[in-house]
Order: C-alpha cells, then sequence, then structure tokens
C-alpha cells in the first residue's frame, strides 16, 4: 500500500510538471543555397610618400666627381682643364626633379702663332709658345650644372627616368684677352660634352631603385588580419594595384595606390593566405576608399544583443504571468530565421517563432514584422496554453527582436578608424579615418547572418 502512494505520488508530480512546462519540438532547419548578391569590387585609394633623400645620396655617390679634358695642338690655342663637382642637390618640382650641382674649374691654355710638319708629324711649334691659365695657383673659378629628370615607374615597381642637362654656366669667367680666344666659352661646351655623359649615369642610377620592397612590405601588412578590438577581424583581401602620376615636393615624392579589393570581416582569424604582390595594373582614379565589406556575423553575438533586450521583461496575459529570460537565434530557412524564447512565470518553457528580417537602409534598423509562432509551438500551445496566443506575447518579442544598427554602426566605424592608424610594419606608418558606414544589405544564412556594409573614409601610408 506504501508502494502504491508513492508510484501515485510521483505519476502526479510528473503530471503537474508536463502541465506547468512547454516544450515543443524545434522546427526543421532546411539548409538552402541563398542568392547572395556578388560582392562589389572596393576602390581604396592610398596617398603614399617616400622620402628620396637615401637614393638621392645613392646616385651622389655613383655619379663622378671629376672631369677632366684637353685639346693638343700644334698651331693655334691648345688647353686642359678640369672641374671638381661639389655634392648634387636634388630638389622635386611637380613631376620632375631638379639636380643642381655646383663645382670649381681650372684651364691652361698654350699658344702657337704657326707651326712646321717637315721633321715632326705632330708639328713643331716655330715661335715661342705662350702660356696662360685660369684657376691655376689662385683660386679656381665657379660653375654651375643643372639636370632635370621626369621619373615614372614600371609595372616591376622600378623607377624610370629620363634625364636632361638644362644648364652649363661658368659663374667666373676665363677672361684672356691676349691672343683672342674665349676660354670661357670653349670650356662651357667642353663640359657639357662630358656632363652629357652624366644623364646616362643618373638615369641608370635612378632606375636601378625598386620600391618593391617597400611596396610588399605594405601590401602584406594590409593583407594581414586587423583587429577590430570585439567586432571580429577584417581581412582585405586585395587583388589589384594601381599607381598614379608621381608628384615631387622637395625630397619627397607623392603619389596615390589604388587597391582593388573585396573584404570581408569574421569574428575569428581564418586561415588566409593573401596573394603575392601582382605588377601594377593600369591607373583607376578614385577618391578616398569606397568600401563594400561582408560581414559574417553568427548567431550567438545576435542572441547576446536580443537576450539583453528582453531578459527579465514580465507580462501579464490574462491574469497570468509570463517571464522572459533569453531569446537564441536556431537558425534559419530560406529567408526566415527562427528563433528560440525561454520563459518562465505561470508556466515555463520555450518557444519557437519565425520570421523574415525586414532591413531599414534609410534608417539602418532590422525588425521581424511577420514573426508569428512556430506551427509546432502553435499545436502545443493549443493543447495546453491557448492564453499565450494573446498580441501581447508576439509583440513584445517582435518588440525586443527588433534592433536599430546605428549604435553598433558608430561602435565599429571608431574601431575600424582605430584600427588604420599606427605602424603597421617596421618603417611604415598608415593613418586612415572612416567617415561613414552604412549597411547595404542583410540575409539570414543557416549558420550566420550574411551582413554587407559600405564605408567610405580616407587611407594614407607613409615610407
Amino acid at each position: 500500500m506504501k508502494t502504491f502512494k508513492i508510484l501515485v505520488c510521483i505519476y502526479l508530480g510528473a503530471l503537474l510538471v508536463s502541465c506547468g512546462s512547454i516544450k515543443p519540438q524545434a522546427p526543421e532547419i532546411i539548409i538552402q543555397k541563398e542568392a547572395v548578391p556578388n560582392q562589389p569590387v572596393s576602390l581604396i585609394k592610398i596617398p603614399i610618400k617616400i622620402n628620396l633623400t637615401p637614393y638621392f645620396e645613392q646616385t651622389n655617390k655613383a655619379v663622378p666627381k671629376y672631369f677632366r679634358g684637353s685639346k693638343k695642338q700644334c698651331e693655334g690655342v691648345s688647353y686642359q682643364y678640369k672641374f671638381e663637382r661639389k655634392p648634387i642637390q636634388f630638389n622635386g618640382i611637380g613631376e620632375s626633379i631638379q639636380f643642381d650641382c655646383s663645382g670649381k674649374y681650372w684651364v691652361k691654355l698654350n699658344y702657337c702663332l704657326e707651326c712646321t710638319y717637315l721633321l715632326l708629324d705632330q708639328g713643331n711649334c716655330l715661335t715661342p709658345r705662350i702660356y696662360t691659365s685660369c684657376g691655376v695657383d689662385e683660386p679656381m673659378r665657379k660653375m654651375h650644372v643643372a639636370y632635370k629628370s621626369k621619373i615614372g615607374i614600371t609595372k616591376d615597381y622600378k623607377l624610370k627616368s629620363e634625364t636632361t642637362l638644362t644648364k652649363v654656366k661658368a659663374l667666373s669667367p676665363c677672361k684672356m684677352t691676349l691672343f683672342n680666344f674665349n676660354a670661357t666659352r670653349t670650356l662651357e661646351k667642353e663640359v657639357k660634352k662630358a656632363m652629357t655623359s652624366v644623364e646616362r649615369d643618373i638615369d641608370k642610377e635612378i632606375s636601378s631603385i625598386n620600391l618593391k620592397p617597400e611596396m610588399e612590405a605594405t601590401w602584406n601588412a594590409i593583407s594581414a588580419p586587423v583587429d577590430l578590438e570585439g567586432y571580429g577581424f577584417m581581412y582585405m583581401r586585395a587583388s589589384r594595384v594601381s599607381i598614379g602620376d608621381i608628384k615631387y615636393q622637395g625630397d619627397t615624392a607623392y603619389f596615390n595606390a589604388y587597391l582593388k579589393a573585396y573584404p570581408k570581416i569574421f569574428l575569428d582569424t581564418i586561415t588566409y593566405t593573401p596573394k603575392p604582390l601582382p605588377n601594377l595594373s593600369n591607373h583607376i582614379e578614385q577618391e578616398g576608399f569606397d568600401v563594400h565589406m561582408d560581414i559574417l556575423a553568427e548567431y550567438d553575438s545576435l542572441s547576446s544583443i536580443l537576450t539583453k533586450n528582453i531578459n527579465g521583461t514580465k507580462l501579464d496575459v490574462k491574469g497570468k504571468e509570463v517571464i522572459f529570460d533569453s531569446i537564441k537565434v536556431h537558425g534559419a530557412s530560406g529567408a526566415k530565421l527562427t528563433i528560440k524564447v525561454n520563459f518562465s512565470g505561470s508556466k515555463n518553457g520555450t518557444l519557437y517563432l519565425t520570421g523574415t528580417p525586414i532591413f531599414d537602409s534609410e534608417k539602418q534598423h532590422i525588425s521581424f514584422p511577420d514573426l508569428e509562432f512556430d506551427i509546432k509551438t502553435k499545436s502545443v500551445l493549443l493543447k495546453s496554453a491557448k492564453w499565450l496566443f494573446d498580441k501581447k506575447v508576439t509583440n513584445l518579442i517582435r518588440e525586443s527582436s527588433s534592433m536599430d544598427l546605428k549604435p553598433y554602426l558608430d561602435d565599429l566605424r571608431e574601431s575600424l578608424g582605430s584600427s588604420l592608424n599606427g605602424e603597421i610594419t617596421s618603417g611604415v606608418h598608415m593613418t586612415g579615418a572612416v567617415n561613414e558606414i552604412l549597411i547595404d544589405y542583410i540575409f539570414p544564412r543557416n549558420q550566420y547572418l550574411f551582413i554587407r556594409i559600405n564605408s567610405k573614409g580616407s587611407l594614407g601610408i607613409k615610407m
């Protein structure tokens, strides 16, 4: 008899629990291949400036410092000279670089009025030679030489130049009236011949300048995942690069690199092998950056946000109390999202609702206007808790599931802007600002919410 009573109590207890708990079957998630629009290419303008001083110093060392020449003849004027240059001064102006080179020279001359060639093939002067000089045993005379180079860049990131001698001018002329000879003009012509060959030397040195190591360092740094401090990791996924015209100011080169990229944000780091730096593509003009970026937001993070909206909320439904505890995104079937709501109060248990996320691009707001109980949940409620069919319940869950996304986008903008500033690799500094982030498109997928955002701002590289 005692055993019978115990069994009855256990049965009645189980019956009471089952009557007070609502646990419908979870809806089946049907995995579909959703047609997500192809990601548009993002065009990113990166202003880059490079200090050319190290390259100029290399060119300065390679160009000869001394130039000598002579002309020997029996009859008339013979001469020899030496020009000694000072360090070349480089100055970038617009699309070209000016090379200014001051120096000093001396010249020795001798003059024979008349020669005979009877005994010697090279001739023999019949009169005493007249010797004179300029800049010998006295301060050497001054001369100024100038070049101009137009510099571009090859597809494999080497500089190419076209250098032209623009000026040879004796600043302190040699005036010789003894035998009516213009030594200054002759010397300028001779020095010009000698210095013209320097054009090739300058072009050779400039063509040896290879920007590829710096560009590779920048490319690899941009390709590395960027920690967005709680918002996941951004992968730029750049595919092409082009460079605009190079402008020069002083010892600095300025140019714009333009990237074609398909950036994505993942909540965790992924295995991603960046492409090697490609050769330069045809030039594309673009102001700042206009990035279309895909975010794969796992449902756990979305569930946390929704739970904060509803946790602890109490609702009186026809004299019965419902306390909402948490919301969890169960999954997606096609365009519909299924959510799981845990509750307690007069009854406790689980509710499943399905709805289509509607995104208002103007307000940057997401809502579920058609959110309603799943068919299996309806079936259980009809048997045990018809009173939960009250619109108060579905309306509250709809309101709690609606989100103003602007605060989250503002936080993401600040985090992204912060990640664009600082030294990205040794000697390479990046500066940037994100002016605007807007969501273009939202689509529920089986394991995550697919979000495409558009961000605009500016980016710069200093090397």
